[in-house]
């Protein structure tokens, strides 16, 4: 018999957390639910904007003391991921619960006809939104040539400093930056979750600054990785930057075991990388009533 439970209002990494992890990482190596990667999951607690009091807003889907099924939140409000394993009875369960829950959020779910047709039941309706998972082609991948740049692991060159400069111009913040000890630590605590790994992260560096970061989220004796985050300095742009960091940290990921790189993008940036159409997700929304 299935029934819920509410995740813990805690922000740690224990248990419930690795639990839920293990979860998702069994779907991602079956090659499903790519989009919800499991580094995902540790990436969202991983950042400073994520709230302990938004803990109680996800829900884990139980059977016999094993989760089943996750519905959770990651960073827009209102918006909610589902993942579940592939059984009639699971699906019945999650749709019970959302109605007499009375859910109106937003609902994130997997390229899953029958789900769709059992959330069009409830008078939600598709939008055009996807969330799209290209995957890398099996074939070798060429190192691009970086004069002027050194591309070196965070294994080799940890600097908090120049990870926030990377991150925050990279990612069209502003050119002000703001050193202060607590953006530090946060981006400390960025890149030290459980399974981040520093030796999977790579940086290209320019006069003794970091102008492009890339990584991949991989955990040893597993096929799947995923590549997060990727950005290079507004500057530094369309020299193959972030190509050659990407292939760096790919390369690396491969010697340990990986077989199956995604990124959660379908831009042309990727596809012209080798990357292919893998999959989806389709989010709903509940239809206004009138």
């Amino acid at each position: 018999m299935y029934y819920t439970k509410l995740y813990p209002k805690t922000k740690a990494y224990g248990k419930t957390f690795e639990d839920v992890r293990q979860f998702l990482l069994k779907h991602n190596e079956m090659l499903k639910n790519i989009h919800f990667h499991w580094s995902r999951w540790e990436w969202m607690f991983a950042r400073d904007s994520f709230q302990t009091e938004d803990l109680s807003l996800i829900t884990l889907f139980m059977k016999d003391n094993q989760i089943k099924g996750l519905l959770s939140i990651e960073d827009e409000p209102g918006v909610y991921f589902l993942v579940y394993d592939d059984s009639q009875e699971l699906k019945d369960f999650i749709i019970n619960y959302m109605v007499e829950n009375n859910i109106q959020d937003d609902i994130i779910i997997p390229n899953d006809e029958d789900m769709k047709q059992r959330l069009l039941s409830l008078n939600y309706e598709q939008t055009d939104w996807i969330d799209p998972v290209t995957r890398l082609n099996n074939g070798p991948i060429e190192l691009p040539e970086t004069p002027g740049y050194d591309i070196v692991s965070l294994e080799e060159d940890y600097r908090l400093d120049q990870i926030h400069h990377a991150l925050w111009r990279g990612f069209d913040h502003g050119d002000e930056m703001d050193y202060s000890k607590q953006n530090l630590e946060d981006r400390r605590l960025m890149t030290s979750s459980p399974n981040f790994k520093k030796y999977y992260t790579y940086v290209a560096v320019h006069n003794n600054q970091y102008v492009s970061y890339a990584g991949v989220w991989y955990e040893k004796g597993t096929k799947t990785a995923l590549i997060e985050p990727v950005a290079t300095v507004p500057e530094h742009r369309k020299k193959h930057l972030a190509r050659a960091c990407i292939y760096h940290a790919i390369q690396r990921a491969r010697n340990d075991g990986a077989t199956d790189i995604f990124v959660g993008s379908n831009r042309s940036v990727y596809l012209n990388m080798g990357f292919l159409p893998f999959d989806y997700a389709i989010r709903f929304k509940k239809k206004q009533q009138i």
